[in-house]
């Protein structure tokens, strides 16, 4: 139950982080500025402490290596800051389940319709071929649509259904899809759903817990040294009465 409640609010918090990020903070503008931009509804000491983080040359880096990293990537993901899980939900919520050669579709296509580049459209007709000619090919296991496509997946992680996820869920996940029914393999897609939620989330909280652990350190070191400073003027301005 509380998993499931955390994996309802967990989207909202990204979206609202990022409408901060993109509509209420500017990387041009200093520190000072950038306090000014405060949005209605959000505490001040919380917003001070986004707009530092945000400064920190560190995160500036790890944006930077984030933009590299992106730029090597051989199919670049157009789903900007929406996880495959929360698209997984949506497509459920209107009745439909999609598998991944459809959620790699989705998510390597421009607004337009075309394609980020032709690596990707390839790959994207290649899978409507095998699905075209297999239907069973669009379920998730690994001999389906995108796995035929693109190949063995890596260690620890499955391609099309984000963090949490790993090969062998997908073995069992093939192995009794023929024999046990359309509510058993309901109930394994769940939970692959659930712990790649989960991941999400738990990667995300650790990044928040180092991120206000660092902030809370520098500030009490700002308080320490405004603390020695006090005392120095204090001895200073003693002895210059004493004299």
């Amino acid at each position: 139950m509380l998993c499931r409640c955390v994996a309802v609010v967990i989207p909202f918090w990204k979206e609202a982080r990022n409408h901060l990020y993109h509509k209420c903070y500017d990387e041009e503008l200093s520190w000072e500025d950038n306090l000014k931009k405060k949005p209605s509804g959000i505490n001040v000491q919380q917003w001070r402490w986004f707009v530092s983080y945000r400064l920190k040359e560190s995160t500036k880096e790890k944006c930077r290596q984030n933009a590299v990293n992106r730029s090597k990537q051989l199919y670049t993901h157009t789903g900007g800051s929406k996880t495959t899980a929360r698209l997984r939900d949506e497509e459920k919520k209107q009745q439909r389940r999609i598998g991944r050669g459809e959620i790699f579709i989705m998510t390597h296509k421009k607004r337009n319709g075309s394609y980020m580049n032709d690596a990707a459209r390839v790959a994207r007709e290649a899978i409507a071929n095998i699905e075209s000619q297999d239907g069973s090919s669009k379920e998730i296991s690994l001999t389906d649509s995108l796995a035929q496509v693109l190949g063995k997946e890596h260690s620890g992680r499955v391609r099309g259904l984000g963090f949490g996820p790993c090969p062998t869920e997908l073995i069992h996940n093939t192995t009794q899809q023929s024999n046990s029914g359309v509510q058993i393999e309901e109930y394994q897609r769940e939970i692959i759903e659930l712990k790649a939620t989960a991941a999400e989330q738990k990667a995300e909280i650790t990044e928040l817990k180092t991120a206000a652990a660092k902030n809370k350190a520098e500030e009490m070191e700002k308080i320490t040294d405004s603390g020695k400073s006090s005392k120095i003027h204090v001895t200073t301005a003693r002895r210059h009465f004493a004299t």
